[in-house]
């Protein structure tokens, strides 16, 4: 019942005698020897009600108001994105937060060692600690993954068990720490942590790292999975757009180039790791119809003829072709070799495509496209100054291409 008078009245901490419990607020009241923490203006009934509250309840039991948008951002990102790195910070800064501590790390099971190492850290002793193992007998995480159970230390100094080589190594002191395995099919995996509450770590931290834990854990593995795959599958991909590219003399590099400079634009226009990931391979493979186009063709010298150009347009159709008889990929991903030499105005190829009849990633690699093979250097000519590319991409806008790109594009290489 006092649990959701707090709630309730968004009472967020209390002070009592210089020791905060939860944490301070936008509103202060006093109320006999506390110091009352709130989100909203207490009236005089509510005071009552806290007061009467805190009179019957152990206050380091109480489960004080906080805002849940941490948790929601982070179930967000988890189902949006397939960046490791990315998920697993934001779930070590939102923990932070909500566990009011000063640092938290994620350690994974190094099975040849049989060791946990520091996978993730932020705050505390982050960036001095990544390099130690972590020993699964003599250490709270390592006692916390045998257990396979939550773990709570409100004086770690005076443990038997807390491994104080990371102490050390980064002139810190561990004064507490709450920690929770990372369990997938019921067997542990990592351990996450969080250390240097103010305050005592207590049954509610144990509820809030539990479920960080449970959304991370598969995500977790999955992603370690998937990330090792992508890079397999990405270097496959370089190595045939590098031989497609190598096929024409002029472009050497150029279908890396491209992808680096959309990935750029990408970011820049704020795409979720998912979206950067197809529009990465997208890019590297956006010239892959190339392979279909007969080398006289491709290597001509020379002026191309009217049907030798024609034959050298059909690459967009052969890419979009050949890549859309992937069953893995994305279907963003032949668009982008299929679009990228459309215009908005139409005047483009292969079919000639106006405004929203061209796909996003259609839309952005027309703009990388042109800003690669005029700035780079080629056989034929001298790279152009990205400030002249740049113009001439602003003046195309918005008959031929998307402002939004460009000016991101302008952003990122000013």
């Amino acid at each position: 019942m006092y649990n959701s008078i707090f709630y309730d009245l968004k009472i967020s901490g209390v002070e009592k005698e210089e020791k905060v419990y939860g944490k301070k607020g936008n509103f202060v009241n006093k109320i006999n020897d506390y110091l009352i923490f709130s989100e909203k203006e207490l009236e005089g009934l509510g005071k009552i009600a806290v007061e009467n509250a805190l009179h019957n309840q152990d206050i380091e039991e109480i489960d004080f108001y906080e805002e849940k948008s941490n948790v929601l951002d982070l179930i967000n990102l988890i189902n949006g994105n397939f960046k490791l790195e990315t998920v697993l910070k934001m779930t070590e800064d939102a923990l932070r937060k909500l566990l009011n501590s000063d640092g938290a790390s994620i350690l994974l099971f190094n099975e040849e060692k049989n060791v946990l190492n520091f996978y993730i850290t932020s705050g505390g002793a982050s960036g001095n600690i990544e390099t130690i193992d972590v020993p699964i007998e003599g250490s709270i995480a390592g006692e916390c993954f045998k257990k396979k159970e939550t773990i709570i230390i409100n004086d770690a100094q005076k443990n038997p068990k807390h491994f104080k080589k990371t102490d050390k190594k980064a002139k810190y002191t561990t004064t507490n720490l709450i920690a929770t395995p990372l369990l997938v099919d019921e067997e542990p995996i990592g351990v996450i942590e969080a250390v240097n509450k103010n305050g005592n770590y207590i049954s509610k931290d144990q509820s809030v790292i539990e479920l960080f834990s449970s959304l991370i854990s598969n995500k977790l593995l999955n992603s370690k999975i998937y990330e090792d795959l992508s890079s397999t599958i990405k270097g496959i991909i370089l190595a045939v757009a590098t031989a497609i590219d190598l096929r024409d003399r002029y472009t050497h590099t150029h279908s890396n180039n491209v992808s680096k400079v959309a990935v750029t634009i990408g970011k820049e226009l704020g795409f979720n790791d998912s979206i950067l990931e197809e529009l990465e391979i997208s890019a590297l493979l956006h010239d892959v119809g190339k392979i279909g186009i007969p080398d006289e063709v491709l290597n001509k010298p020379g002026k191309l003829t009217d049907e030798e150009y024609k034959i050298i347009q059909s690459h967009t159709i052969i890419g979009g072709d050949l890549l859309s008889e992937i069953d893995f990929l994305s279907k963003n991903i032949p668009l982008g070799a299929l679009e990228h030499h459309e215009k908005l105005d139409g005047t483009g190829y292969p079919y000639q495509k106006k405004e929203d009849e061209i796909s996003l990633f259609g839309k952005l690699l027309a703009v990388a496209d042109i800003y690669d093979a005029l700035t780079a250097k080629r056989v034929y000519k001298d790279p152009w100054p990205k400030e002249k590319v740049l113009t001439i991409l602003k003046k195309g806008c918005p008959a031929k291409f998307d402002c939004e790109i460009v000016n991101a594009l302008e952003r990122k290489v000013k």
